[in-house]
């Protein structure tokens, strides 16, 4: 009987849905309302069935909601803006005036229907002559959804609400995944960075790949901290992620499937009472690190290389900051330009029009809002009392920080890629900062305030460097001075705090 239910409500909210998309997109609007109400019928009543698997919790359902909702809508707004307030030049700007946010999100999008309008076989996506898609998945669930649901026109919202499907089918099992291993308010957290963080968004309301993987990234931690013999669900919900995530992106699966590998031997292996079998895990551990290193290297060393090239050409600040030490120091200055993407003063002081200038400024809020609570994850992890909580957690985050550098050193400063690589472990991402936030309040830890004073002091000169470069008021400081000044003033926040703390530690012990 509730079966039932949930699909007599979800064909209810997908008629009223289905209109609202049908009525914004391309083509007869009772076809497109026909189709845009199967597509949503299915995704609510799945949608319905994860939450009450969940729990039915009123707060996971308002969660579920927004995921979806901010996505969509997002995608649908933006995309009905962009031809009118974007960059409006057709011949730079095709996929703009498309109304794509993403060139990537475009070109796969127009092959995918190009090919549903053609006799050639869907299987033609996983072709190695398709140049849109590197891997075919998302390209040929395209095709799919337009040769059988949009023969007549290209509804390009439909795939906007399957990647919002996947995203907001995440978040019972990121929730569920938390509070499993660390507390309700550290879930919370994680949930909310999961929902709410900008680039997050932006991606997930394009044809993008991202908000399908993120999604099945929720999926699948969930899936190994709840790993039963007893239980079959698990072991599906696993099994099932991972391979949609390889017809996806097969590098991506891998780098989710590696970090998901190592939080499973860290929960379970070895902490196991049989001594042998920690010891395995801490050399499937080490094994593993050294296999992936030995395979991978000489693919990042090339791509990497070839990526530091490009950023030097489109950069002249970087091509100048480079010249000035020498091109022996150019990988790590790419990698700390790429941290530092986008960057909040060059977006709120660059000349560009409202609409992109809105976009940046959002964008790179998110990252500068998130980055002080993944380092001071970094650097208090390790003060975790329970052992097991705190295995997990160097994991989650030493994973990450291998993550950001390689997607820094392979996006170099672009603003699209680094981001886009970065956000494709949110799930890390959101586990880090919820942990990081819940542990500073439980402990009153002053060591948050002192990363977010160094962060301070960074914006601040940048702001007003770019600034004066910009609007040209006051003496602008040669730029290596000012990465000096940074560098001093964030050690003397750091080291000051650590003086302080001992000479208190040592007081206490006095007294």
């Amino acid at each position: 009987m509730q079966t039932i239910l949930a699909f007599v409500v979800s064909w209810a909210m997908a008629r009223l849905v289905g209109a609202g998309v049908a009525a914004v997109s391309k083509g007869n609007f009772d076809l497109g309302w026909m189709s845009a109400t199967l597509i949503l019928t299915v995704v609510f009543f799945v949608l319905i069935l994860a939450w009450a698997w969940g729990g039915r919790q009123r707060m996971v359902a308002l969660w579920m909601a927004l995921a979806f909702v901010l996505r969509l809508g997002v995608g649908i707004g933006l995309s009905q803006a962009l031809p009118v307030w974007g960059y409006t030049d057709p011949q730079k700007n095709q996929s703009q005036m498309a109304g794509y946010l993403f060139r990537d999100a475009s070109e796969r999008d127009t092959r995918a229907w190009e090919l549903s309008q053609s006799k050639h076989s869907l299987l033609t996506s996983f072709s190695d002559e398709v140049k849109s898609d590197q891997y075919g998945g998302l390209l040929g669930l395209s095709a799919v959804v337009y040769r059988y649901l949009s023969p007549d026109a290209h509804r390009q919202y439909l795939i906007l609400i399957l990647g919002a499907f996947f995203t907001a089918l995440g978040v019972p099992f990121l929730y569920q995944a938390a509070q499993m291993r660390w507390s309700a308010r550290a879930a919370v957290i994680a949930v909310w960075v999961y929902l709410l963080y900008p680039d997050a968004i932006f991606f997930g309301a394009s044809q993008m790949r991202e908000p399908f993987l993120v999604g099945l990234s929720a999926v699948a931690l969930w899936a190994i901290f709840a790993l039963d013999r007893k239980r079959i669900f698990p072991w599906v919900a696993l099994v099932l992620s991972l391979a949609s995530m390889t017809l996806l992106s097969s590098r991506v699966a891998v780098v989710i499937a590696g970090a998901l590998a190592v939080l499973f031997l860290l929960d379970r292996v070895v902490s196991l009472p049989d001594r042998r079998w920690r010891i395995f895990g801490w050399a499937a551990l080490a094994v593993g690190a050294v296999v992936i290193l030995a395979f991978s290297w000489e693919w990042f060393r090339s791509s990497a290389g070839w990526d530091t090239l490009v950023t030097m050409r489109n950069s002249g600040r970087i091509n100048l900051a480079i010249t000035d030490i020498g091109e022996q120091y150019a990988f790590p200055v790419i990698i700390t330009y790429g941290l530092a993407q986008p960057v909040l003063p060059a977006a709120i002081t660059e000349p560009a029009i409202a609409l992109w200038k809105t976009i940046g400024i959002v964008r790179s809020a998110g990252w500068y809002l998130l980055a002080p609570f993944l380092l001071y994850a970094l650097f208090r992890c390790w003060k975790e009392a329970d052992a097991p909580r705190r295995r997990l957690m160097i994991g989650i985050v030493l994973s990450l920080t291998v993550w950001l550098v390689i997607a820094s050193a392979r996006g170099g400063g672009d603003q699209t890629d680094n981001p886009r690589y970065r956000s494709l472990l949110l799930v890390w991402l959101a586990l880090s900062a919820g942990w990081a936030l819940d542990w500073a309040l439980a402990h009153r830890d002053v060591w948050l305030w002192r990363w977010l004073l160094v962060e301070a002091i960074f914006l601040g000169f940048f702001t007003s460097w770019y600034a004066s470069r910009y609007f040209h008021f006051g003496g602008k400081l040669p730029f290596w001075v000012m990465v000096v000044l940074i560098v001093l003033g964030g050690v003397a926040v750091l080291g000051g705090g650590w003086l302080w703390d001992r000479w208190k530690r040592s007081k206490a012990t006095v007294l």
